[in-house]
C-alpha cells in the first residue's frame, strides 16, 4: 500500500512541478491575436512558417503566464514549508527553470506547427502525437541540455520517475479537457 500511495505522489509532485509547463498553451490563446511570429513569411513551397495562430502575444502571454503560476506555486509551497515541492532555493534559478519549463512549452507547440506545415497539415487539423506532446518535447529540448540536474533530480531519479511516466501519460487527457474547454469557451475553433 506504501508504494501506491508514493508512487501517486510522485505523480502529483511530477504534475505540480510542471503546471508552468502546461499552463501556456492555455493561456497563449487568451492573449493571442496581433503579429505572428512568422511575420507571414512563406518558405519556398509557398507554406508559412508557422501560420497565423502563433503570436507574439501569445508566445509572451502564454510564456509570463506559466512563469507567474510558478511563481504563485512557490509562494504557496513556502508558505506551508514543503521545499520539495518548489523548484530550487535559489531565486534566480528558480526564475530561469520556469522561463524554461513555460518558454519551452510554446518553444515546442512552435515546433509542432513547423512540423505540420511542413506535411501540409492545415491549421486546426488533427496531427496525433505531436498535437498532444509538442509542448512537452519543446520543453525536454531546451531544460535536458540546460539545467539537466534539476531535471534528473526531479524527473528521473527513484520513484520520481512513475511521477514523469504518470505525467506522460495524463498529458493526451489533459490535452483534451483543455482543448474542449477552449472550444467551449469560442477561443478554438476544434476540440481537439
Amino acid at each position: 500500500m506504501a508504494d501506491i500511495v508514493d508512487a501517486v505522489l510522485a505523480i502529483m509532485r511530477v504534475l505540480w512541478l510542471m503546471v508552468p509547463m502546461l499552463i501556456p498553451n492555455s493561456a497563449a490563446v487568451l492573449f493571442g491575436g496581433g503579429t505572428p511570429v512568422d511575420f507571414g513569411k512563406k518558405m519556398k513551397d509557398g507554406t508559412r512558417y508557422l501560420g497565423d495562430g502563433k503570436t507574439w502575444r501569445g508566445l509572451a502571454g502564454g510564456t509570463l503566464s506559466g512563469m507567474v503560476v510558478g511563481l504563485i506555486q512557490v509562494g504557496l509551497m513556502t508558505a506551508l514549508d514543503i521545499p520539495e515541492w518548489t523548484y530550487d532555493p535559489c531565486i534566480i534559478c528558480t526564475v530561469f527553470i520556469l522561463f524554461l519549463l513555460a518558454f519551452g512549452s510554446m518553444f515546442g507547440d512552435m515546433l509542432g506547427s513547423f512540423v505540420k506545415r511542413r506535411m501540409k497539415i492545415k491549421r486546426g487539423a488533427k496531427a496525433p502525437i505531436l498535437d498532444q506532446y509538442d509542448f512537452l518535447f519543446g520543453t525536454l529540448i531546451l531544460i535536458i541540455p540546460i539545467e539537466w540536474e534539476w531535471f534528473h533530480e526531479n524527473m528521473l531519479d527513484g520513484i520520481y520517475l512513475v511521477g514523469f511516466i504518470g505525467l506522460i501519460v495524463l498529458i493526451p487527457f489533459m490535452h483534451r479537457a483543455m482543448n474542449i474547454i477552449g472550444f467551449k469557451m469560442g477561443k478554438k475553433d476544434v476540440p481537439w
